[in-house]
């Protein structure tokens, strides 16, 4: 009796041992490819290239300054950035892709996924594949890539960031335009040197705000050159505090480069042009914007014009969107500087 018991023992531990070297080599496996996703150290990450099917191409770096440019053209948008980078360090693995279904994850990830390169202080550590989403959409299929041959890995995963519902892919998009930073206007107000807001179509409704100093202001007309009197420093300087954070919407995608010459050819509605304290000047260009087809107003006629957004050249030359919310509050008129009458 005691032989049988001491035999049950001793099978019973070599079964929960057996049980624990094949779970934690099952786990070792998949543990060591997991980290292989993931970027444990994103403040070292200097440079990100992506590329998709179609030919796009994004190089993303980090400069000396901090600042993270965009195929060494444009400053990138952090918001983006950031979430690409959160994105690289909670990266996890779901499950492995079952056998059955992949080769067709292999073919769909061949056929349509995004190239990611991750550079860390200028050496690259990590690359994949950023595949579409899964059926539930809760997860993304990826695959890993040799740094050193650049081949693929034989199996890929489904990913996700633990905590989060929803897939990945949109994390990593291969459009410049997309990546590019949207800063029109980013004034500190006392380095403003003078704004001067022109009307083409009715010229005598521009006028000129020049900053002499503190609460030292002039403000005249341009049609004449006759200078405003008695009006309200305080609307002044909340005026000057509407430039510190401007963004465009988006690139104007949408219109063909003839349409754009166009409206580029034709009268703007207003020309903004700010000066700064060291002399630079920024010049930008409003212009009317088609609406949304078959757009109706309140009484059920066709628009002529989008009511909410307007096309603006930037100073850089870019052609863009921009919204009558954000922007109009930077072209008020004359009267809106004068002290009002209390009665």
């Amino acid at each position: 009796m005691k032989k049988n018991k001491i035999g049950l023992i001793i099978v019973i531990v070599l079964a929960l041992l057996a049980a624990w070297f094949i779970y934690n080599n099952k786990k070792g496996t998949i543990k060591e490819t997991l980290r292989d996703f993931a970027v444990a150290d994103t403040a070292s990450v200097t440079k990100i290239f992506l590329a998709d099917k179609d030919g796009n191409q994004v190089k993303l770096e980090r400069q000396p300054s901090g600042i993270w440019t965009v195929n060494e053209k444009y400053n990138a948008r952090m918001d983006a950035i950031n979430m690409l980078l959160m994105t690289m360090k909670r990266i996890d693995i779901k499950e492995p892709v079952g056998k059955v279904a992949q080769d067709n994850v292999i073919k769909r990830l061949a056929a349509k996924a995004v190239k990611c390169e991750i550079f860390q202080n200028g050496e690259l550590t990590k690359a994949y594949y950023v595949g579409t989403e899964t059926a539930d959409q809760t997860g993304t299929y990826m695959i890993l890539i040799d740094t050193k041959t650049m081949q693929t890995s034989a199996k890929p995963f489904v990913t996700y960031i633990p905590g989060f519902e929803g897939y990945l892919t949109t994390r990593y998009f291969t459009k410049e335009s997309d990546w590019r930073d949207r800063t029109v206007y980013s004034y500190v107000p006392d380095k403003i040197k003078s704004i001067k807001l022109e009307v083409p179509y009715t010229p005598e409704h521009g006028y000129e705000l020049i900053i002499k100093g503190n609460n030292d202001y002039v403000i005249k007309q341009l049609s004449n050159g006759k200078e405003y009197s008695n009006f309200d420093t305080v609307a002044v300087k909340q005026y000057l505090s509407y430039f510190q954070n401007i963004h465009f919407e988006t690139m104007d995608v949408m219109m063909k480069k003839n349409e754009i010459d166009s409206a580029l050819a034709s009268k703007p509605i207003n020309i903004l042009t700010i000066t700064d304290e060291s002399g630079k000047v920024n010049v930008t260009k409003f212009f009317p914007r088609k609406p949304k087809k078959d757009q109706l107003d309140v009484d059920g006629k066709l628009m002529e014009y989008d009511p909410e957004r307007m096309n603006a050249l930037l100073n850089e030359g870019d052609f863009v969107v921009v919204q009558y919310y954000v922007f109009g509050k930077l072209m008020p008129p004359a009267d809106y500087f004068l002290k009002k009458i209390r009665s």
